[in-house]
């Protein structure tokens, strides 16, 4: 019974680990075209500019564009994207709200 406890356990924490990770040895670098920094003012009262970002397709990371958004809440605070290390390489977190 304790075989299977510990069993349940370590799968059990395996699975919180971030299952989406994509390894790299190098973080990639955004190209030329991409603006890291605000385009221009912002489009509408209340909106926030979001940093461009990376997403893993097709075996690989590309890059996202920014863009403007909504807060969802009145307190909302987007906290932004950024590399990681893991035990494998890097990785890259995405930005959320919070």
């Amino acid at each position: 019974m304790k075989k299977i406890m510990m069993v349940c356990i370590a799968v059990l924490g395996l699975s919180l680990l971030k299952a989406d990770a994509q390894y790299v040895r190098r973080k990639p670098s955004f190209s030329v075209g991409i603006s890291i920094g605000q385009p221009g003012p912002p489009p509408y009262a209340g909106a926030y500019w979001v940093a461009p970002e990376w997403q893993w397709r097709n075996g690989r990371y590309v890059e996202a564009r920014g863009y403007w958004a909504r807060p969802r809440h009145r307190h909302s605070v987007y906290i932004a994207g950024e590399w990681r290390t893991g035990p494998r390489g890097y990785y890259w977190r995405r930005g959320y709200w919070r």
